[in-house]
């Protein structure tokens, strides 16, 4: 990222840097802009800073006068022929779903929905009993969905990426090196283990148990469950064995062939029904900024000076 003024492209020099072509800039106040390698499709004003156009290209969907065209498919005949889960494997995937893919995914939707008082429900009832929209309250909770909650599974599917191999000496060994290094580094791996499901997550077995059943369950899965027992073996904790159910929705994602940036996508999909149904209760039952009872608050600060 280049910022612009002295030294920096301006539309003029532009034209003659054919090197650069391939540049954006994003305007911001007082004059400055800031160069951006990687986008496309530029126009320039003459003499003036850079600033890329607002052409776009998606083979997701395109608005037609008379309809809505989806991945090839007419909108109007897709409605009351497939289910939700079908609509996500086609707009994520590119194509609908076989019936097993459809029933493992639609196992997975389900699975996410809800999971109690959690982090991302306390955030969508809190925002609520402010005041705060409900659309408001619902996003504020799912941006709460990150590393250690709900969100992990993005981690281990690009783990898993790096690890999935047919070879199965290869595979332990990978996965040997990656948890010895996390643990030399005092890092948890992502994906095994949770603190209230400390027998193990049935949400993951019983996922687990579906992609298996349908034949979904391949190379990722495989890669998932070395790992789990690599990760047992070296910390001797049995309950990092299994999966949790993060984790386990990774693998099974992966293996029916969603890219690992649409993991968390997925789960923050699933879970905003959930969050809906958290921001309704929170309004029906009235409650008025939620907040925290100074009992349970300690001050660690310094002192107030003596009157």
């Amino acid at each position: 990222m280049v910022r612009s003024g002295a030294g920096a492209p301006t539309a003029r020099g532009w034209k003659k840097s054919r090197g650069l072509r391939t540049g954006s800039v994003l305007h911001v106040v007082g004059g400055s802009s800031w160069l951006y390698p990687n986008a496309v499709r530029i126009s320039c004003r003459a003499g003036g800073p850079l600033v890329s156009d607002m052409t776009w290209k998606t083979a997701i969907a395109e608005v037609q006068v008379d309809d809505v065209v989806v991945r090839g498919h007419r909108l109007s005949e897709l409605v009351g022929s497939v289910t939700y889960s079908d609509m996500a494997f086609l707009l994520i995937r590119g194509s609908l779903p076989s019936a097993p893919e459809r029933a493992t995914l639609e196992a997975i939707l389900v699975s996410l929905a809800d999971h109690g008082i959690s982090p991302s429900s306390i955030v969508a009832r809190t925002l609520a009993s402010c005041g705060t929209p409900v659309q408001a309250s619902i996003s504020g909770a799912l941006l709460s969905i990150a590393d250690w909650h709900g969100g992990s599974g993005e981690e281990v599917a690009q783990l898993l990426t790096s690890l999935a191999t047919d070879d199965e000496a290869a595979l332990r060994e990978a996965c040997s090196t990656l948890v010895r290094d996390r643990k030399s580094r005092r890092e948890q791996v992502p994906g095994f283990g949770h603190p209230q499901h400390t027998d193990g997550d049935p949400r993951a077995r019983q996922l687990l148990r579906i992609a298996t059943e349908h034949g979904v369950a391949a190379t990722y899965c495989t890669a998932l469950a070395t790992l789990g027992a690599v990760l047992a073996d070296t910390t001797g904790r049995e309950s990092l064995r299994q999966p949790n159910v993060t984790g386990a929705i990774a693998g099974i994602l992966l293996d029916l062939g969603f890219p690992w940036t649409a993991v968390r996508g997925v789960v923050m999909s699933a879970r905003s029904l959930g969050l809906t149904a958290h921001v309704v209760e929170e309004l029906e039952q009235g409650n008025k900024w939620r907040h925290v009872s100074s009992e349970d608050v300690e001050y660690t600060g310094p002192p107030a000076p003596a009157v």
